[in-house]
């Protein structure tokens, strides 16, 4: 199946005095709020770091199954997508960072905010504990007001080589530590250990995908 295309047009959004405006058919989203732009990149990043879990827990459950040197190589590429997955969610919390210092334009944008705020971090505490109600309950009576953004799904290309970056990070990461322990080996890991098949990120992305459809 094709990816959707970015460039969704905003629904209509009612404003309290009965008064709709409805967005330009031609314009994105991030054209018109930076908060929606926000959004979509903590959305994405968010995503990567599902993947690059997905892929961890894959390489985990081949160490279990592995003997010997085979075990030991399967351990590198392991350390590897952990890091790999610490970098992407790195990324993920700078952007949640930025969110106080971006000012929205728009209702929709204060939507965008709060989606963040109502998504980050909500799986530490108990979700029936204050404030998550209460900010999912302000949540969706502004989006009965304002209206609702449109799911937006990753292009699985972006995703893809968002997880060959943080993939070339943490091997890079990962290479140094192993020849400063070890400085008679003199070599750096490469990102190929991590996926032993060129589709590999591909499958985890399609199964993120499909898990979020």
């Amino acid at each position: 199946m094709a990816d959707s295309d970015n460039s969704t047009s905003l629904p209509s959004v009612t404003h309290g005095q009965g008064q709709r405006q409805t967005a330009d058919v031609s314009g994105s989203f991030e054209d018109l709020d930076p908060a929606v732009t926000l959004l979509r990149d903590w959305l994405r990043a968010q995503h990567v770091s599902n993947v690059l879990c997905r892929l961890q827990q894959r390489l985990e459950r081949r160490i279990l199954d592995a003997a010997g040197a085979e075990a030991m190589d399967e351990k590198v590429g392991y350390s590897i997508a952990c890091q790999a997955e610490v970098e992407a969610t790195t990324a993920a919390l700078k952007l949640q960072d930025k969110l106080p210092h971006i000012q929205a334009r728009s209702l929709l944008g204060i939507v965008a905010k709060l989606e963040i705020i109502a998504g980050a971090d909500r799986d530490i505490d108990d979700p029936t504990d204050f404030p998550w109600p209460h900010i999912a309950s302000i949540l969706d009576d502004l989006k009965k007001i304002a209206g609702s953004l449109p799911p937006e799904r990753p292009e699985r290309s972006v995703v893809q080589a968002h997880c060959r970056q943080y993939q070339a990070m943490a091997a890079k990461l990962i290479g140094l530590e192993n020849q400063a322990a070890n400085p008679h080996l003199g070599f750096p890991v490469h990102p190929s250990r991590v996926i032993q098949s060129p589709n590999e990120c591909q499958v985890m992305s399609a199964s993120a995908h499909s898990s979020h459809a």
